[in-house]
C-alpha cells in the first residue's frame, strides 16, 4: 500500500524526514493525517475578518518549511519521542521571533 502525502508537503524533505527517522508506511500515514488536521484546525480558528478565505487558500500560503516542519514533528510524537519534538518547536518559535524581528528593524 502507497502513502499519499499532503501536496502541500515538499517530497524531498518528507522523504528525508521518513528516512532519518525511520517511519514505516503507517507511520507515516498517521504522522500526514496529524499534520493535516493541525492546519485545519488553525484555519477552523482564524478571526473573524478572515473567514472568508477557503480552506485550500489558508492550505496553499503555509510556507513548506512550516509543513515539513510539522510533519517532522508529528513524527517524532509518534515514535514516543516528544522531548525532541517540543525542542524541534522551540527552536523553530525562536527563528520564527528573530527572522520577525530582524524583518522589523
Amino acid at each position: 500500500m502507497t502513502t499519499v502525502l499532503d501536496k502541500h508537503l515538499p517530497l524531498e524533505a518528507a522523504a528525508e524526514i521518513i528516512s532519518s527517522l525511520g517511519l514505516n508506511s503507517a507511520q507515516t500515514r498517521r504522522a500526514n493525517r496529524t499534520m493535516q488536521r493541525i492546519v485545519y484546525r488553525a484555519w477552523t480558528r482564524r478571526s473573524r475578518t478572515k473567514q472568508a478565505v477557503a480552506f485550500e487558500e489558508f492550505a496553499d500560503a503555509v510556507p513548506e518549511c512550516h509543513w515539513s516542519l510539522m510533519f517532522e514533528v508529528c513524527g517524532l510524537v509518534l515514535l514516543g519521542r516528544d522531548a525532541e519534538a517540543c525542542t524541534l518547536i522551540a527552536a523553530a518559535r525562536h527563528l520564527e521571533a528573530a527572522r520577525s524581528a530582524g524583518g522589523a528593524t
